[in-house]
């Protein structure tokens, strides 16, 4: 018994290669695992053919087929979004979009959804900065019935009084549940101070704002921007051109041609030096982490070398503010930047979430990393694994008729060329280390950047002086505390430099 369990025990943990019976003497050598080839190379692509036609009044139908799927998705984008609320009712884009799916004047919205969901189909409507939307999903067999749907929510809405008012209470309570959010204060306070007065530094409505507005007022800013010129419509799946374009001239072509609409901007502040501002949360054992500074209208041809700096800097987990922040020195679970799309001039923001207690730690190596990518190139392997992720992970951007239809959506926006996507991944390829450095050294300022941290401002608020002048206040604003700015002379506006790994 003792041999055998000797030989056993040989056998399992010995290793000394003997084989367990003669059936493993006899199989055949394992091949040796290989390394897999090296990516070449992305191919171009080029996007399916945006078939354009236009209806009597003035609306813009584009359509792409894609009929790889018997579906279809239509999405009718209007030209007039937050950018275009009043100033006393911000927000009011954004309610005139929730509105629009709870009833027309022919039936409510529970009768509207009835058929949507009978067909099978998916109905949405929002809004942004610049447009309204309003989309549908459906097989294709069911394409005349949606595009009936979709008319008749986008141009007859009934804006209920009772419907009004639901939608009003829905939205106080997310306003309250929202002002308990560090980020969506941070949020709030970074783009308010950064924009002032211009319609983007409004991110949100507010109580006063969703108290204030009447059925009156929706249907006032329905009338004026739910046009034939101040809209158009996108249509990608399995469909005909001629046919869709027959369709949107029988249910859109009644739509009044008014004008395209032209909002009128107020100049956002140009600073010529950096600011902190604090919002003092007492209690918070976190402290949100927003800077930045106005860089870039979307159309601007030196968008995508910025794009490519971006991603070296803080695109994605890969990218140098994630490596070191979170993986070397454990700050965060995650910190970013990214290049916001505008028609007019769009923010470059970094952020993240860190503990209080290394919040001058977070906001030293945010500053590092900003200067780094102005002063130095990026190394060879980091801009080739950074214009490689943006080239590689375009295609998924098209694998659906839904993706494809807001590419085109893009190009309408902000009046980029048709081509332009087929040319996008060849220019980032094209995008050198100069270049990449050259646009950043532009749009990437941290001399004058703004930095917006909601925390708990007794711990950290007066040692942030070493990057610039603070100011604290409260989360509604009141001034708490002012620390004037102790920058060593030496480093001018900039900061303090420190070893990057």
């Amino acid at each position: 018994a003792a041999l055998v369990v000797a030989a056993c025990g040989g056998a399992k943990g010995g290793g000394t290669g003997v084989p367990e019976s003669a059936k493993d003497a006899n199989a055949p050598a394992q091949p040796e695992r290989q390394s897999p080839p090296a990516p070449t190379d992305a191919k171009d692509m080029s996007l399916p053919p945006v078939h354009v036609a236009q209806l009597s009044n003035g609306l813009q139908v584009n359509t792409i087929v894609a009929d790889q799927l018997p579906v279809v998705y239509a999405t009718l984008v209007v030209r007039s979004g937050a950018e275009s609320d009043p100033a006393k009712l911000p927000g009011l884009s954004g309610l005139v979009a929730q509105m629009l799916k709870e009833g027309t004047t022919r039936r409510s919205g529970a009768k509207v959804a009835e058929e949507v969901e009978f067909l099978g189909a998916d109905l949405w409507a929002s809004s942004d900065e610049e447009n309204t939307y309003v989309g549908v999903r459906a097989l294709t067999e069911q394409f005349d019935r949606v595009m009936g749907i979709l008319a008749e929510v986008a141009g007859t809405p009934a804006f209920s009084a009772a419907e009004l008012a639901k939608l009003k209470r829905r939205e106080l309570d997310r306003l309250a549940l929202s002002e308990r959010e560090p980020s969506y204060i941070a949020r709030r306070t970074f783009y308010r101070q950064l924009y002032g007065k211009h319609p983007y530094g409004t991110v949100d409505t507010n109580p006063r704002a969703v108290k204030r507005v009447r059925r009156q007022d929706l249907a006032r800013w329905h009338r004026e921007h739910f046009a034939g010129k101040n809209a158009f419509l996108v249509v990608a799946g399995d469909v005909d051109p001629d046919r869709v374009e027959e369709a949107a001239q029988k249910t859109l072509g009644s739509w009044k041609a008014g004008k395209r609409a032209v909002p009128r901007y107020t100049e956002p502040p140009r600073p010529t030096d950096r600011h902190i501002l604090v919002v003092d949360r007492p209690g918070s054992v976190q402290s949100v982490i927003y800077l930045g500074n106005l860089a870039i209208a979307r159309a601007n041809r030196e968008w995508i070398p910025l794009v490519v700096a971006n991603q070296v800097l803080g695109g994605s987990a890969a990218s140098r503010l994630f490596m070191d922040l979170r993986e070397r020195r454990s700050l965060t679970y995650g910190a970013y930047s990214a290049i916001s799309g505008r028609v007019e001039i769009g923010p470059f923001v970094a952020y993240a979430s860190v503990r209080t207690e290394v919040t001058n730690e977070a906001l030293g190596a945010f500053f590092e990393h900003l200067e780094r990518i102005n002063q130095e190139p990026a190394e060879s392997e980091e801009l080739v694994n950074a214009k490689r992720y943006l080239s590689d992970s375009f295609p998924l951007k098209v694998d659906t008729p839904g993706k494809l239809s807001e590419l085109v959506v893009e190009l309408r926006t902000f009046g980029l060329p048709d081509d332009y996507w087929d040319r996008y991944r060849q220019a980032i390829r094209k995008t050198s280390a100069s270049e990449a450095q050259y646009v950043a050294r532009n749009y990437i300022r941290p001399k004058d950047a703004l930095v917006v941290i909601v925390g708990q401002a007794a711990d950290f608020a007066q040692s942030l002086q070493q990057f610039g002048p603070v100011t604290v206040v409260s989360p509604d604003g009141e001034l708490k505390a002012k620390f004037e700015d102790k920058r060593p002379k030496s480093s001018g506006a900039g900061a303090r430099r420190g070893p990057i790994q």
